[in-house]
């Protein structure tokens, strides 16, 4: 049987979304977006807070990638 301890599908899951949901909230912010006019909208959309996504987003910054 397989350890899968080591596995490290779920962690690249979610660097996958945040990585587009980050992409994505830079066009908004840059006015660059068709779906979206606020940053807002686009939190509703998502189904995140503000709070939660500024958090990710800051480490991503700070991260350099």
């Amino acid at each position: 049987m397989r350890d899968n301890s080591f596995d490290r599908t779920i962690e690249r899951n979610y660097i996958q979304k945040w990585r587009f949901l980050i992409a994505e909230y830079e066009a908004v912010k840059e006015g660059r977006s068709p779906q979206f006019r606020r940053v807002g909208d686009f939190y509703r959309h998502h189904g995140t807070c503000s709070q939660t996504f500024r958090k990710y987003y800051n480490r991503y910054l700070q991260s350099g990638d």
